[in-house]
């Protein structure tokens, strides 16, 4: 899940700059299974204020001008009361999808908030007020009825793991068989004592039947290493920490 600043109200003060989404949703993720002919998702909102929100669906762009998916979010704007609750029905729309894999899409949860008693007071000649807007992502796993039925560690089970060079640059390359996406929240290599940690990036997803490469953050001594050790989101979004040894070829989580 990610959030990318719009337009939240949040206030500087002598160069002090606060924001934090207040809607918060029930899963980090949405499983869409496609015998279900809707998904629910619970929404809630922390502030002490009132907001508005605006939901759609889109690659992952952000932008609702540019939305284009097989998805459609019920109610598609509504307002939350303090404290207040939300469903929202997300129905994927009849479009044709890949029938051998996972889909994945974002949804988009753009949060337009209400100004705190504090907010609403005049500010001083050496205060000033910024008003944005939190858009909060997370991603739709479209899932075919007849995919093969895997649990995490079997999928895991099934990547490999292998280190190139490209034009100076180090990559660690995921190789990921099944029919379904892998999210990971760390990759790193280790070679005797040390170890290299791949860069950190917004969305570090290896989409399924495909490979990925990510850059490593130091050059390794050489192709060859003693593991890698990873940490990946399972269904529930739970981290769960796992290994690939090269010399048993074996992948699995711990």
């Amino acid at each position: 899940m990610k959030s990318i600043l719009h337009l939240c109200y949040i206030s500087l003060f002598a160069h002090s700059i606060v924001a934090q989404a207040g809607i918060v949703p029930a899963s980090s993720r949405v499983i869409y299974a496609e015998q279900n002919r809707e998904q629910s998702l619970l929404l809630a909102n922390s502030n002490d204020y009132p907001v508005v929100v605006q939901t759609w669906v889109d690659d992952g762009s952000g932008n609702l001008n540019l939305a284009k998916a097989p998805f459609v979010v019920l109610p598609a704007i509504f307002k939350m009361n303090p404290k207040g609750i939300q469903v929202i029905r997300i129905v994927q729309n009849g479009d044709a999808m890949p029938a051998d894999r996972e889909s994945v899409y974002w949804l988009n949860l753009y949060e337009i908030s209400g100004k705190t008693p504090e907010q609403s007071q005049p500010v001083s000649e050496n205060q000033a007020r910024l008003d944005l807007a939190m858009n909060t992502q997370l991603k739709i796993f479209y899932r075919p009825a007849h995919l093969v039925k895997m649990n995490i560690e079997q999928i895991a089970a099934q990547l490999r793991f292998s280190l190139q060079q490209s034009a100076g640059q180090w990559f660690l390359l995921c190789h990921n068989p099944t029919p379904y996406h892998i999210s990971f929240t760390g990759l790193k290599v280790i070679q005797d004592q040390q170890s290299r940690v791949v860069a950190k990036q917004m969305d570090m997803m290896t989409p399924a039947q495909a490979n990925r490469i990510y850059p490593l953050e130091q050059a390794p001594q050489s192709t060859e290493f003693n593991r890698i050790e990873f940490t990946l989101l399972d269904d529930q979004g739970t981290m769960r920490n796992g290994l690939f040894d090269p010399k048993m070829n074996r992948t699995q989580l711990k």
